[in-house]
């Protein structure tokens, strides 16, 4: 398991610029230059990923908890490339690197500090393909449940931390139609959660 998934981050880091034909690249450059796979590529790497985590077995039931179908999760991470890329550029231009995984914490803490920062909604898979894609080493197994844990600089992320970021808030998600009217609900929402119903 451990080799396995050593040699699916080493593939995940490998950009070809030549492979493809010219407009259809396999990769996408970020702010800094930096060229990271696309989404789809990084799919074919990781199919087991979804927007809401790794698909992993229930230990109770030993089911799969997400259907690898559409219909029956709901999203792939190819439908979310904007997001994917914005997370990238947030994690390529803020967070540094470190040797060991940090496991005090997971992905999914960290998912709320990306949005907080980019002021847009971030779904758990979506940070994990972004830190697997610019070369986060990683730790995954299935006791992790759909989370995981990347050797990610501390020091990095606490300028950005809840108690540090009070100008903070989540949005939108990037890659989703955003109405007038979900906008005026979210305003809704903040000043009085608890006087609307929620749907």
């Amino acid at each position: 398991m451990e080799n396995r998934l050593k040699e699916k981050l080493k593939l995940s880091q490998k950009v070809e610029e030549n492979s493809y034909k010219p407009g259809d690249w396999s990769y996408v450059t970020l702010e800094s230059g930096k060229k990271i796979l696309n989404i789809e590529r990084l799919h074919t790497i990781w199919p087991e990923l979804t927007p809401g985590g790794f698909n992993y077995i229930n230990r109770s039931s030993g089911e799969w908890v997400y259907s690898r179908k559409k219909r029956f999760f709901g999203d792939v991470i190819t439908d979310r490339p904007k997001e994917y890329e914005a997370v990238a550029n947030f994690l390529d231009k803020n967070i540094s690197k470190r040797k060991t995984v940090y496991k005090g914490s997971s992905s999914y803490h960290y998912k709320h500090i990306v949005e907080q920062s980019i002021h847009h909604y971030v779904a758990n898979g979506m940070l994990i393909a972004a830190a697997i894609a610019c070369g986060y080493d990683m730790h995954y197994d299935n006791f992790c449940g759909p989370n995981a844990f990347f050797a990610w600089s501390l020091k990095s992320w606490e300028p950005f931390e809840y108690q540090n970021n009070k100008e903070g808030h989540s949005g939108p998600p990037l890659d989703e139609e955003w109405t007038e009217e979900k906008s005026k609900r979210l305003v809704a929402l903040r000043s009085e959660p608890k006087k609307i119903k929620l749907l």
